[in-house]
């Protein structure tokens, strides 16, 4: 969906993405195990979470304010700008992306990535959705 975003990078500052396991799996071997899980994870509140680096996500690259890893990128960085919201329940856009209005712009398609990402939730992260 890169052909929608426009590269303002505000997704990526101050990130608080959950990772999966098969998440972090999947990015250490993009990098031959040249890199430690700790290098692009922490845990906050007892979730594995992509770290911040100056504010921003490990992976962006400041001076194109993209993502280094976009083809390998976490499944939650995948439904973007779709979150979920724990209080209500709901899928939601982030109101922080300028331009959520051009993502799964039938209610189809925002019922069929908000299933997607709930079955994420309960199937690789253990949630309660």
């Amino acid at each position: 969906m890169m052909d929608k975003c426009k590269d303002c990078g505000l997704c990526c500052l101050d990130t608080e993405m959950i990772v999966s396991k098969q998440d972090i799996d999947h990015i250490m071997n993009l990098f031959s195990n040249n890199i430690k899980r700790e290098d692009f994870v922490c845990e906050i509140n007892g979730n594995l979470q992509l770290n911040n680096i100056n504010g921003h996500c490990v992976f962006l690259d400041l001076s194109t304010k993209r993502c280094k890893i976009y083809n390998y990128r976490p499944q939650g960085c995948r439904f973007y700008p779709l979150i979920y919201d724990k209080d209500t329940k709901n899928c939601i856009y982030d109101k922080e992306c300028p331009r959520a209005d051009l993502f799964y712009r039938t209610k189809n398609e925002f019922q069929e990535n908000c299933e997607a990402l709930r079955n994420f939730l309960r199937e690789s992260l253990n949630f309660d959705v």
